[in-house]
C-alpha cells in the first residue's frame, strides 16, 4: 500500500535498486515487480511473449499506477511495454541505448523520456494518468520509432518486436510500413560512439530532420524536446543497408541484412537443421568458402519462438570466415558480412526454404529484390520439407508453435 500522496510506481527491471531509490526521491513509492525469466532455449519472441504475460497478471495484480521498466535485452523492453499497454497503464522506460539499442526505438515511440528523468517522470504519470502506453502506439510514432531503431544499427530483432507492439495496440499497416521505410532509413551513430555520449537521443532523432514526425511522448510533444539545430553528423556511422527479397513463385520473403559494400550475395548452399549444427561446421572448417550457409528450423514455430544466430557468427568471427547466412531466424545485431533472414513462410510452416538442399545454387538479386535458385522448378515442388514444428504436448511453448506469427508480422500468438 502506497503511502498517502504517493504514487505507486511500479518497477521491473534486473536490477530495481537504484531506480526504487529514485522513485522515492522523486515523491513516489516503489512497487518492485519480479522480471521473469525464460527457458535459455527459447527464441526472442517466445520469451518476450511469456514476459509479457508473467508481467501482465503481476500487474493486473499489484495495481500500481504506472510502469516504470528496464531490461538487458530487446525482448525485455518490448514485453514490458506490452504488458503496460494491456493493463492500459502509463509506461516509462528507463533503459539506455548505450546498454540496450532497442531504447532508441522506444525513445522514437515516445517512450522513453528525452530530458526529464525517468523515475521522477514516471512518479508524474501515475499521478496524472495518461499518457498510457497504448496511447504512445500510432502509426506516426512507429515510423519514427523505425527510423530511430535503423539509426543506431538495430537489427531485425527490432523491426520483430515493433511489429508486436504494433498489434498490442492494434494499429494497422505496420507490414507496409517496415518495408517502406527501413530500406532506406540511413545509420546515424553507433551506439557506444562518443558522438551519442555527447548528444544523446535528443541529438540522434534531431538528425532524422523532417523525416521524424511531431508525435505525443511521455514528456510532450517530440519536438520540444530536441536541440534548435542539429548536431553536426558523426565520421563512423553504422554502415550497411537493409533489403527485402522476394521469392516470387511462392510468395516467400526475407530480409536481407548489407555491409556497406556487399554486392549480390551468390553460392551454393550448405543446409543445416540447427544453428548449432551450422556453427560447428564453421568450427570444423566443413563450410567451403563462396558457399551460402542455409540454416532452417530457426522461425517462431521452429525454433521455437524464433531464435537469433548468435553463436553462428560468434563462430564465424572466431573463425576469421565470412560466408552469407540464409535463415529463417534472425541475423544478430551488428553482424558483418551479409544476412538473408526472417525468412517467411518458415520451414516449419512448409516454407520453400525448408526445400534447399546441399548443392543448390542460390543467387540474391538485389536490383529486382528476387530470390533465385537453379534446382528444377518441377522437381524442387516435390522435395519433403526440412525443418518441423516443434508443438509437442500442450505446455506454453508447444501452445506457442502451434499458433505463432510470421516474424515480421511480430510472431506474437496467431
Amino acid at each position: 500500500m502506497a503511502e498517502p500522496g504517493r504514487p505507486l510506481v511500479g518497477i521491473a527491471a534486473p536490477e530495481t535498486s537504484e531506480l526504487a531509490e529514485s522513485v522515492l526521491e522523486s515523491g513516489g513509492e516503489p512497487l518492485e515487480i519480479p522480471f521473469p525469466g525464460a527457458p535459455l532455449e527459447w527464441g526472442v519472441a517466445l520469451c518476450r511473449e511469456w514476459t509479457a504475460d508473467a508481467l501482465e497478471v503481476n500487474l493486473r495484480t499489484l495495481s500500481p499506477e504506472a510502469l516504470l521498466f528496464d531490461a538487458p535485452s530487446p525482448a525485455g523492453l518490448a514485453a514490458a511495454l506490452a504488458a503496460a499497454v494491456r493493463t492500459g497503464l502509463p509506461a516509462v522506460c528507463a533503459a539506455s541505448p548505450q546498454r540496450n539499442t532497442f531504447a532508441a526505438a522506444l525513445a522514437g515511440l515516445g517512450a522513453l523520456p528525452l530530458r526529464e528523468d525517468p523515475a521522477a517522470c514516471a512518479v508524474r504519470l501515475a499521478g496524472e494518468g495518461r499518457p498510457r502506453a497504448g496511447d504512445l502506439i500510432e502509426d506516426f510514432a512507429l515510423a519514427n520509432a523505425l527510423r530511430a531503431g535503423a539509426a543506431v544499427g538495430c537489427g531485425p530483432e527490432a523491426f520483430v518486436h515493433l511489429a508486436a507492439l504494433a498489434r498490442e495496440a492494434e494499429v494497422g499497416g505496420f507490414d507496409r510500413m517496415v518495408r517502406a521505410i527501413v530500406p532506406g532509413a540511413p545509420g546515424i551513430a553507433r551506439p557506444d560512439s562518443p558522438w551519442l555520449k555527447e548528444h544523446g537521443l535528443p541529438g540522434l532523432l534531431a538528425r532524422l530532420g523532417d523525416d521524424l514526425h511531431d508525435t505525443l511522448t511521455v514528456c510532450g510533444r517530440i519536438r520540444e524536446f530536441l536541440p534548435p539545430d542539429p548536431p553536426s553528423p558523426p565520421q563512423d556511422p553504422p554502415q550497411g543497408r537493409f533489403a527485402f527479397v522476394e521469392a516470387r513463385a511462392s510468395g516467400a520473403e526475407a530480409l536481407c541484412s548489407l555491409p556497406g559494400e556487399a554486392g549480390e550475395p551468390a553460392g551454393e548452399c550448405s543446409v543445416y537443421l540447427s544453428e548449432k549444427s551450422a556453427a560447428r561446421a564453421v568450427r570444423w572448417e566443413r563450410v567451403e568458402p563462396g558457399s551460402i550457409v542455409v540454416v532452417v528450423g530457426c522461425g517462431p514455430r521452429g525454433a521455437p519462438g524464433l531464435r537469433r544466430l548468435d553463436a553462428l557468427e560468434e563462430a564465424m568471427q572466431e573463425a576469421g570466415f565470412r560466408v552469407p547466412v540464409l535463415t529463417d531466424g534472425l541475423a544478430p545485431e551488428g553482424a558483418g558480412g551479409v544476412w538473408i533472414s526472417a525468412f517467411t513462410p518458415e520451414s516449419a510452416a512448409e516454407g520453400v526454404i525448408g526445400r534447399l538442399r546441399q548443392g543448390d545454387f542460390l543467387r540474391i538479386d538485389l536490383e529486382r529484390r528476387a530470390i533465385r535458385t537453379s534446382a528444377d522448378p518441377e522437381a524442387f515442388a516435390r522435395r519433403d520439407y526440412f525443418g518441423t514444428s516443434r508443438a509437442r504436448g500442450h505446455g506454453y511453448a508447444s501452445r506457442y508453435a502451434r499458433s505463432a506469427l510470421p516474424a515480421l508480422d511480430g510472431a506474437s500468438f496467431g
